[in-house]
Protein backbone atom coordinates (compact mmCIF):
# COMPACT_ATOMS: atom_id res chain seq x y z
CA UNK A 1 0.00 0.00 0.00
CA UNK A 2 0.90 3.62 -0.43
CA UNK A 3 1.08 5.27 3.04
CA UNK A 4 1.67 8.49 4.62
CA UNK A 5 2.83 9.66 7.88
CA UNK A 6 2.22 13.05 9.20
CA UNK A 7 4.75 13.00 12.22
CA UNK A 8 6.95 16.20 13.39
CA UNK A 9 8.92 13.63 15.50
CA UNK A 10 11.89 12.59 13.08
CA UNK A 11 12.90 9.82 15.29
CA UNK A 12 10.07 8.33 15.26
CA UNK A 13 9.08 8.73 11.97
CA UNK A 14 12.32 7.26 10.79
CA UNK A 15 10.97 4.26 12.48
CA UNK A 16 7.72 4.13 10.96
CA UNK A 17 9.35 4.45 7.81
CA UNK A 18 11.49 1.72 8.19
CA UNK A 19 9.29 -0.76 9.78
CA UNK A 20 6.40 -0.16 7.20
CA UNK A 21 8.97 -0.27 4.33
CA UNK A 22 10.36 -3.55 5.47
CA UNK A 23 6.38 -4.77 5.67
CA UNK A 24 6.28 -3.85 1.88
CA UNK A 25 4.49 -0.35 1.90
CA UNK A 26 5.57 2.65 0.13
CA UNK A 27 6.09 5.02 2.57
CA UNK A 28 6.03 9.10 1.85
CA UNK A 29 6.44 11.42 5.43
CA UNK A 30 5.53 14.72 6.59
CA UNK A 31 6.92 16.42 8.99
CA UNK A 32 4.55 19.26 9.26
CA UNK A 33 0.30 19.28 9.41
CA UNK A 34 -0.03 21.61 6.86
CA UNK A 35 2.71 20.36 4.22
CA UNK A 36 0.74 16.55 4.91
CA UNK A 37 -2.76 17.81 4.18
CA UNK A 38 -1.09 19.07 1.07
CA UNK A 39 -0.47 15.92 0.18
CA UNK A 40 -3.28 14.05 1.09
CA UNK A 41 -5.26 16.76 -1.21
CA UNK A 42 -2.61 16.06 -4.16
CA UNK A 43 -2.03 12.70 -4.21
CA UNK A 44 -3.48 9.23 -3.70
CA UNK A 45 -2.97 7.20 -0.41
CA UNK A 46 -3.95 4.10 0.76
CA UNK A 47 -3.77 5.05 4.43
CA UNK A 48 -2.39 7.85 6.51
CA UNK A 49 -1.03 7.82 10.27
CA UNK A 50 -1.86 10.61 11.76
CA UNK A 51 0.09 12.56 14.58
CA UNK A 52 -1.81 15.21 16.44
CA UNK A 53 0.11 17.58 17.84
CA UNK A 54 1.83 19.07 14.73
CA UNK A 55 3.16 22.27 13.46
CA UNK A 56 1.61 24.16 11.06
CA UNK A 57 -1.50 22.34 11.29
CA UNK A 58 -2.70 20.02 14.46
CA UNK A 59 -3.89 16.38 13.63
CA UNK A 60 -7.47 16.80 14.63
CA UNK A 61 -8.07 20.05 11.78
CA UNK A 62 -6.03 17.61 9.17
CA UNK A 63 -8.57 15.00 9.98
CA UNK A 64 -11.88 17.09 9.99
CA UNK A 65 -11.02 18.33 6.87
CA UNK A 66 -9.98 15.30 5.04
CA UNK A 67 -13.37 13.87 5.66
CA UNK A 68 -15.25 16.85 4.99
CA UNK A 69 -13.58 16.49 1.39
CA UNK A 70 -14.70 12.72 1.01
CA UNK A 71 -10.92 11.73 1.11
CA UNK A 72 -11.67 7.85 2.06
CA UNK A 73 -8.31 6.37 3.03
CA UNK A 74 -8.18 4.73 6.54
CA UNK A 75 -6.83 7.02 8.54
CA UNK A 76 -4.74 5.60 11.94
CA UNK A 77 -4.02 8.39 14.81
CA UNK A 78 -0.83 8.08 16.71
CA UNK A 79 -0.64 10.16 19.20
CA UNK A 80 0.81 10.75 22.61
CA UNK A 81 -2.66 12.75 23.78
CA UNK A 82 -4.17 9.53 25.63
CA UNK A 83 -7.35 10.86 27.30
CA UNK A 84 -10.51 9.86 26.73
CA UNK A 85 -11.66 12.87 25.22
CA UNK A 86 -9.40 13.22 22.92
CA UNK A 87 -9.97 9.52 21.67
CA UNK A 88 -13.71 9.78 21.19
CA UNK A 89 -13.03 13.06 19.33
CA UNK A 90 -10.36 11.58 16.96
CA UNK A 91 -12.85 8.81 16.44
CA UNK A 92 -16.41 10.76 16.10
CA UNK A 93 -14.11 13.09 13.49
CA UNK A 94 -13.44 10.11 11.29
CA UNK A 95 -10.20 8.08 12.62
CA UNK A 96 -10.38 4.78 11.81
CA UNK A 97 -8.01 3.66 14.66
CA UNK A 98 -6.66 5.74 17.55
CA UNK A 99 -2.86 4.51 19.17
CA UNK A 100 -1.19 5.82 21.71
CA UNK A 101 2.34 6.90 22.21
CA UNK A 102 4.70 5.26 23.61
CA UNK A 103 3.29 2.19 21.62
CA UNK A 104 5.12 -1.51 19.59
CA UNK A 105 5.68 -0.97 16.04
CA UNK A 106 5.01 -4.77 15.74
CA UNK A 107 1.20 -3.84 17.09
CA UNK A 108 1.25 -0.81 14.69
CA UNK A 109 2.04 -3.22 12.07
CA UNK A 110 -0.65 -5.27 12.58
CA UNK A 111 -2.99 -2.50 12.72
CA UNK A 112 -1.71 -1.17 9.41
CA UNK A 113 -2.55 -4.58 8.16
CA UNK A 114 -5.70 -4.88 9.79
CA UNK A 115 -6.94 -1.57 8.28
CA UNK A 116 -5.64 -2.90 4.72
CA UNK A 117 -7.42 -5.42 4.65
CA UNK A 118 -10.66 -3.67 5.65
CA UNK A 119 -10.07 -1.19 2.67
CA UNK A 120 -11.45 1.93 1.87
CA UNK A 121 -14.72 2.43 3.18
CA UNK A 122 -16.76 4.84 1.06
CA UNK A 123 -17.81 8.00 3.02
CA UNK A 124 -21.23 8.22 0.26
CA UNK A 125 -22.05 5.35 -1.94
CA UNK A 126 -22.77 7.91 -4.70
CA UNK A 127 -20.22 10.74 -6.05
CA UNK A 128 -21.69 13.80 -8.01
CA UNK A 129 -19.97 16.42 -10.40
CA UNK A 130 -22.65 18.30 -12.17
CA UNK A 131 -24.95 15.74 -13.80
CA UNK A 132 -22.71 12.94 -13.52
CA UNK A 133 -23.21 10.10 -10.87
CA UNK A 134 -21.37 7.51 -10.00
CA UNK A 135 -22.60 5.00 -7.82
CA UNK A 136 -20.31 2.98 -6.43
CA UNK A 137 -22.35 0.26 -4.68
CA UNK A 138 -23.95 -0.45 -7.92
CA UNK A 139 -21.02 -0.04 -10.21
CA UNK A 140 -23.15 2.07 -12.41
CA UNK A 141 -22.36 5.37 -13.92
CA UNK A 142 -25.11 8.31 -15.03
CA UNK A 143 -25.07 11.53 -17.11
CA UNK A 144 -28.60 12.57 -16.25
CA UNK A 145 -30.72 10.40 -17.13
CA UNK A 146 -28.72 8.34 -19.23
CA UNK A 147 -26.58 5.20 -17.99
CA UNK A 148 -23.31 4.73 -19.32
CA UNK A 149 -21.63 1.33 -19.39
CA UNK A 150 -17.66 1.33 -17.88
CA UNK A 151 -14.63 -1.01 -18.02
CA UNK A 152 -13.64 -2.15 -14.44
CA UNK A 153 -10.31 0.45 -14.97
CA UNK A 154 -12.46 2.87 -16.74
CA UNK A 155 -14.67 2.81 -13.42
CA UNK A 156 -11.53 2.97 -11.28
CA UNK A 157 -10.35 6.02 -12.86
CA UNK A 158 -13.11 8.45 -12.87
CA UNK A 159 -13.76 7.49 -9.07
CA UNK A 160 -10.51 8.88 -8.37
CA UNK A 161 -11.28 12.02 -10.93
CA UNK A 162 -14.92 12.38 -8.93
CA UNK A 163 -13.26 12.45 -5.65
CA UNK A 164 -11.14 15.32 -6.26
CA UNK A 165 -13.15 17.32 -8.38
CA UNK A 166 -11.54 20.56 -9.80
CA UNK A 167 -8.17 18.88 -8.92
CA UNK A 168 -5.23 18.30 -11.10
CA UNK A 169 -4.61 14.16 -10.95
CA UNK A 170 -1.22 13.02 -12.35
CA UNK A 171 -0.50 9.94 -14.22
CA UNK A 172 1.61 8.98 -11.89
CA UNK A 173 -1.31 8.23 -9.25
CA UNK A 174 -3.80 7.13 -11.88
CA UNK A 175 -1.46 4.20 -13.09
CA UNK A 176 -1.22 3.96 -9.07
CA UNK A 177 -4.83 3.34 -8.53
CA UNK A 178 -5.85 1.49 -11.59
CA UNK A 179 -2.53 -0.37 -11.97
CA UNK A 180 -0.84 -0.64 -9.00
CA UNK A 181 2.18 2.06 -7.30
CA UNK A 182 4.70 -0.65 -8.86
CA UNK A 183 3.72 -1.11 -12.39
CA UNK A 184 5.10 -0.42 -15.31
CA UNK A 185 2.48 1.64 -17.03
CA UNK A 186 3.18 4.03 -20.16
CA UNK A 187 1.64 7.65 -20.40
CA UNK A 188 -0.18 6.71 -23.52
CA UNK A 189 -2.15 3.48 -21.76
CA UNK A 190 -3.31 6.26 -19.37
CA UNK A 191 -4.26 8.70 -22.25
CA UNK A 192 -6.01 6.08 -23.83
CA UNK A 193 -8.35 5.26 -21.35
CA UNK A 194 -8.99 8.99 -20.25
CA UNK A 195 -9.75 9.31 -24.18
CA UNK A 196 -12.09 6.80 -23.87
CA UNK A 197 -13.75 7.77 -20.75
CA UNK A 198 -14.24 11.48 -22.31
CA UNK A 199 -15.89 10.37 -25.33
CA UNK A 200 -18.47 8.11 -22.91
CA UNK A 201 -19.02 11.19 -20.25
CA UNK A 202 -18.87 14.39 -23.10
CA UNK A 203 -21.59 16.02 -24.34
CA UNK A 204 -21.98 16.95 -27.48
CA UNK A 205 -21.90 21.40 -27.96
CA UNK A 206 -20.36 20.99 -24.42
CA UNK A 207 -16.89 21.55 -22.47
CA UNK A 208 -15.14 17.76 -21.98
CA UNK A 209 -15.48 17.58 -18.12
CA UNK A 210 -12.17 15.82 -18.25
CA UNK A 211 -10.03 18.54 -19.05
CA UNK A 212 -6.09 18.23 -19.74
CA UNK A 213 -3.60 20.16 -17.93
CA UNK A 214 -0.30 20.13 -19.32
CA UNK A 215 2.79 18.73 -18.16
CA UNK A 216 0.65 17.76 -14.78
CA UNK A 217 -2.54 15.49 -15.58
CA UNK A 218 -5.97 15.71 -15.72
CA UNK A 219 -9.22 17.42 -13.86
CA UNK A 220 -12.37 16.64 -13.79
CA UNK A 221 -14.89 19.54 -13.06
CA UNK A 222 -18.70 19.96 -14.16
CA UNK A 223 -19.76 21.29 -17.81
CA UNK A 224 -20.17 24.88 -17.54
Amino acid sequence: MKLLIIEDDRRIANLLQQGLSEDGHSVFVSHRGDDGLELIQSQYFDMVVLDIMLPGRDGFSILKQARHARYAMPILILTARDGMADIVRGLDLGADDYLTKPFQLEILLARVRAMGRRGQVPLLDQLRVGDLILDRSQKLLLRGDLEIPLTRKEFVLLELLMRRPQQVISRNELIEVGWGYDAEVSDNSVDFYIHSLRSKINVDGQPSMIRTVRAQGYALSAAS
